[in-house]
């Protein structure tokens, strides 16, 4: 093959918002410094019954027309108008961006009847992180018109040890999201969102079930003696409901504790919420990658995530963060250990250098897109 492949993107893009539209942004931007892409869109997403929030698009986007608008995972005449496009465009590679099953069934239909032999799965969630009928039937047949298949951790590796892939699995990480920024602006920042010099955690991301914000809650009830004036901002759109988290902070009377912001940030507050804070912090119960921990990298902003799932691979433990069980108690230590050694610049220093071990760059050489032994059909 020759270096400048013919490569279809397949998945979420601008004006579509949302964590794998960011990631296909910034794939597509990689891979396009030395390849022709044609990124294949959706015209239609969720709907609604599947989609909590306010809204799936962001606003007035000059990218937005940059990619070919086709898919509709409702609309069975558009996998036929997908399949068309891509044998049109002879392309080597199909790169399917997937993370739900709900889009299963139309990438199987699709990936089975193009002319393509090498074909990827860039898996962001082999499960659901929510219950989903019959998802493991339908990711496995969809698996199977793969090629290769992307992880970017190795709990997803364990996860697909039972389907018997007969492909090639590729072992990835999350890269880290490039967004330029000034480090002198945090007093700033930190001035026009009203903090004097108290200690700040953040929280950011959509609120789900599985992200524990309940765990926080309790470590910061434990922490109100040791820590009084810690405060926390939640930054991101409810998928739950608000009130249960509300009702916990009233009972413990931590109300002064927590800041609430559940709008879509765009990127101009985003560095102010990043820039701001000491430490994200991630209770997760259960995770793959995050990409709130690729923006924390990115800010080399410190973190205290959970060892469940994939999260740890991103942190040295002690270093760049810590890594703890997802419990109140384990989270409260970290907090409070974070605090009172005063960790924030030792750790931003040590990120520094961490975060180059997740260039894009790398990423895309880890693919191996220029590799000829592919045809594993």
């Amino acid at each position: 093959m020759n270096n400048n492949l013919k490569i279809v993107s397949i998945g979420p893009y601008l004006p579509f918002r949302g964590g794998i539209s960011d990631f296909h942004k910034y794939l597509v931007n990689q891979i396009s410094l030395n390849h022709n892409v044609t990124v294949l869109n959706f015209k239609k997403l969720y709907p609604k019954i599947l989609f909590p929030g306010k809204s799936q698009y962001k606003d007035n986007n000059p990218e937005s027309n940059l990619s070919l608008r086709i898919l509709n995972p409702l609309n069975f005449l558009s996998w036929k108008r997908a399949i068309k496009k891509i044998n049109q465009l002879h392309s080597d590679i199909v790169i399917f961006s997937y993370w739900h099953p709900f889009f299963a069934p139309m990438y199987s239909f699709i990936a089975k009847r193009i002319r393509t032999k090498k074909i990827y799965f860039l898996i962001h969630n082999a499960k659901s992180h929510q219950f989903f009928p019959l998802q493991d039937f339908i990711f496995r047949k969809m698996i199977k018109n793969a090629t290769h298949l992307v992880v970017m951790n190795e709990n997803e590796i364990k996860k697909l040890k039972k389907y018997n892939f007969k492909g090639k699995i590729i072992s990835s990480f999350h890269p880290i999201y490039d967004i330029e920024f000034n480090r002198d602006k945090r007093n700033q920042f930190r001035s026009e969102l009203g903090i004097k010099s108290e200690p700040i955690i953040l929280f950011f991301g959509l609120i789900r079930p599985y992200k524990g914000l309940e765990i926080l809650i309790k470590a910061v009830n434990k922490l109100k003696l040791q820590i009084p004036d810690l405060k926390v901002f939640v930054v991101g759109e409810p998928y739950t409901n608000l009130n249960n988290y509300i009702s916990l902070i009233k009972k413990y009377g931590i109300e002064s504790s927590f800041i609430f912001d559940s709008n879509f940030v765009d990127d101009e507050k985003l560095k102010k919420y990043f820039l701001s804070s000491d430490v994200l912090v991630l209770p997760y119960k259960k995770a793959t990658q995050s990409g709130v921990l690729s923006l924390s990298m990115n800010f080399n902003l410190p973190s205290i995530v959970s060892s469940k799932g994939g999260l740890k691979d991103y942190v040295v433990n002690e270093q760049t963060g810590y890594i703890v069980n997802p419990n109140k108690v384990d989270f409260a230590a970290a907090i409070l250990a974070f605090f009172k050694n005063n960790m924030y610049d030792k750790m931003s220093s040590n990120i520094v250098n961490h975060k180059k071990n997740f260039s894009w760059e790398k990423f895309e050489k880890i693919l191996k897109i220029n590799d000829q032994e592919f045809e594993y059909k």
